[in-house]
């Protein structure tokens, strides 16, 4: 069983980081790692001709026992453990999009990834299934792992921004994140 730690707070992000770099159940040093956006009004348009960008609200990194839930715009600042966690060669994050998420966290906060690795392309590298390259988490998920996905489409645009996450939200950042943890796992342990 996963459980899911959300938090805003620097000392708990420094707690858990330092959980996920002594895990020795996690032999493979694989972490799921998702992030879930907010839509903020740009500061620069007035109020009839506003426009809506995207900004990363959450940061999920999983290792199979426990799920981690930033929330990125509540933080103070952002822990040199988190920084140099991202930065560690000997870990591999995996994601959907993972390129694209990376860029986004570099961009908004400052926090690079050093080994960010693209779960569909792995996926059909190791399979040998080129097809699987454009395939999202619930596919590969059925593909690779016994473990159904199932689509939350309202919770996916909902308010990841607000400070108080509910049921819904949490479930479906620690199915994504622990999905991307257990595809990812799963693919290294047969490409050796």
């Amino acid at each position: 069983m996963t459980v899911t730690n959300v938090t805003s707070c620097e000392s708990d992000v420094d707690r858990h980081i330092q959980n996920f770099l002594s895990d020795r159940n996690n032999s493979w040093k694989v972490i799921g790692l998702d992030i879930e956006r907010t839509f903020v009004q740009d500061s620069h348009e007035t109020e009839e001709n506003s426009k809506k960008k995207s900004r990363v609200a959450i940061l999920e990194l999983c290792d199979g026992f426990t799920c981690l839930v930033i929330q990125l715009p509540y933080l103070d600042f952002i822990p040199n453990s988190l920084l140099n966690f991202l930065q560690l060669p000997d870990f591999t994050f995996v994601g959907i999009g993972i390129k694209e998420t990376v860029a986004k966290l570099e961009e908004e906060y400052g926090l690079g990834c050093k080994n960010a690795v693209e779960l569909g392309q792995l996926a059909a590298s190791v399979m040998r299934n080129p097809n699987l390259a454009a395939c999202g988490v619930g596919a590969l998920a059925n593909v690779i792992i016994p473990l159904q996905l199932s689509k939350h489409t309202s919770v996916v645009f909902s308010d990841w921004g607000r400070k108080n996450l509910n049921k819904d939200q949490l479930k479906v950042a620690t199915a994504n994140a622990y999905a991307f943890f257990k595809i990812g796992a799963e693919l290294l342990s047969r490409s050796d």
